[in-house]
């Protein structure tokens, strides 16, 4: 299958928000009419509840209660509310799939969102958290849409035992529906009008050192994935040392012993998110 066959059944693909699509348009844009779009925002009672609790989560770590969008533009910033409002909007636009863990799919892809924020801000390459953020939350998401258009391949590849890192799935992918999660999700960013950043770092997250120079996003996501993976796996010291992908961290002068000391600080940031689910 190729990448024009996959988006030519997009009467099986999501669509999302209106409201989301214009916050995304807003990457590009230098005059956002902030008020209208939180307006616009507060109008969908499902997104703007999603929005409230993740905004008053240990996250965000507000020293008051917000309890509106208004609020949580004077209290977060536009940045992190078109952030909270996108990633409200993505989460809820694919159903349950049968063979597919939707859920445990969000939860590691909103980890990842989590820790690659963190990454961008405390790393000697300064890069904007919630572009970050954004491409941590997109990282897999072509995975969803192959297993809308491919439902029984994607179903046998997520029993394979073998799948281990990102570059291995994406063999994997390649070798039993000729092309790969890392395609698809790239192209349903530019269709959906992301910004160039987030569509290269899905591009290239799972194999960073294959584009010289590295996309210094796609090296920040990789080194997010293998942080959040192994929290997951109640991973601690020890496998950061013996997994540590050093050429993904150099740019950011990143250390196994720094991120060892960081792992409870990442795991409570990262399970703040869960209530997105």
């Amino acid at each position: 299958m190729n990448i024009d066959a996959v988006f030519e059944k997009t009467h099986l693909l999501p669509t999302i928000p209106r409201v989301v699509q214009e916050l995304i348009d807003s990457f590009n844009q230098e005059d956002i009419e902030i008020g209208s779009i939180a307006k616009r925002v507060a109008v969908d009672q499902v997104l703007t509840a999603k929005v409230l609790r993740l905004a008053n989560s240990a996250h965000y770590g507000s020293t008051r209660q917000i309890g509106s969008v208004d609020d949580a533009v004077v209290v977060l910033g536009f940045n992190s509310l078109r952030t909270l409002v996108i990633a409200s909007g993505i989460t809820g636009a694919f159903s349950q799939m049968p063979g597919f863990d939707r859920d445990r799919f969000w939860q590691h892809s909103l980890h990842v969102a989590s820790i690659a924020k963190w990454l961008a801000r405390h790393g000697t390459m300064k890069l904007n958290g919630e572009i970050a953020f954004t491409a941590g939350l997109m990282h897999g998401i072509g995975q969803l849409l192959l297993h809308i258009v491919l439902p029984k391949e994607s179903a046998t590849l997520q029993k394979t035992s073998n799948i281990g890192t990102p570059a291995a799935r994406v063999d994997l992918e390649q070798a039993t529906m000729g092309i790969d999660h890392c395609e698809v999700g790239t192209e349903l960013a530019r269709r959906w009008n992301f910004p160039d950043d987030i569509q290269r770092a899905i591009a290239h997250y799972a194999q960073p050192e294959q584009l010289k120079p590295m996309h210094p996003y796609a090296a920040l996501i990789h080194l997010a994935v293998f942080l959040a993976t192994l929290l997951e796996n109640d991973g601690g010291e020890e496998e950061v040392e013996e997994g540590f992908p050093a050429e993904a961290a150099s740019p950011f002068s990143f250390t196994p012993e720094m991120l060892c000391a960081a792992l409870p600080e990442l795991k409570e940031l990262s399970t703040a998110m869960d209530s997105l689910i």
